[in-house]
């Protein structure tokens, strides 16, 4: 017979974490679909009631989607949930331009062959949505993802995944014009290069001009 180690059950500070950060993404998501729209007034005790779940998660999640942007809190009356203004989509996209570069430059030497192929794939398509600002901003996405999962730098997921409901609510009114389609096409095709060949450098800029901010 085999020994089998036992699996230790998560300890109940674990499970306190994993409950609030599935309540803090399961509100952000709402708010980013719409589903709960700017100004709209919810109230803690009533979202625990729904979630079945004490109240002290929905109050950790609320702090943090006020800590992002998403939200105001009012204590001991309601919470708002709040509008994106021009700029604040403005500075959304600067940050997320410049984070993806970051990303890219910590991924760029760790990519074997296969996730070299699944990472071009998803830059590919990048380019072939770029009439369309919305289906290509949830292509950068997806391929920034994939991406910042392979950096090996915990600090940069962790700053990413804070960050990633106020970017996907800001960058979903975020247009592409005309003038800047043909560079997020060469952009892409640069980034592709870049990753094959290993140079952090070029991936970054061409991160960069992906989305505008080089």
């Amino acid at each position: 017979m085999v020994d089998v180690e036992p699996q230790q059950a998560p300890s109940i500070t674990t499970r306190k974490h994993l409950l609030a950060e599935g309540v803090f993404h399961l509100i952000g998501g709402r708010i980013v679909e719409g589903e709960l729209p700017p100004g709209m007034r919810i109230r803690d005790s009533e979202l625990a009631a729904e979630l079945a779940v004490s109240r002290t998660p929905v109050r950790e999640a609320l702090q943090r989607l006020e800590r992002i942007g998403l939200v105001t809190m009012y204590p001991s009356r309601y919470t708002e949930i709040t509008a994106t203004t021009p700029d604040s989509v403005k500075v959304a996209h600067a940050f997320a331009g410049l984070q993806a570069g970051i990303i890219v430059r910590l991924a760029c030497p760790r990519l074997n062959a296969e996730e070299l192929q699944v990472a071009t794939e998803l830059i590919a398509e990048i380019a072939v949505n770029v009439d369309d600002s919305g289906d290509c901003s949830r292509a950068r996405g997806r391929a920034i993802g994939y991406l910042a999962a392979l950096t090996g730098n915990p600090l940069q997921q962790s700053l990413v995944d804070e960050a990633s409901l106020a970017l996907a609510r800001a960058l979903r009114t975020f247009e592409i014009t005309p003038e800047h389609r043909p560079r997020v096409i060469t952009g892409c095709a640069a980034l592709t290069a870049a990753l094959r060949s290993g140079d952090a450098d070029a991936a970054e800029q061409a991160c960069r001009v992906i989305y505008g901010v080089d």
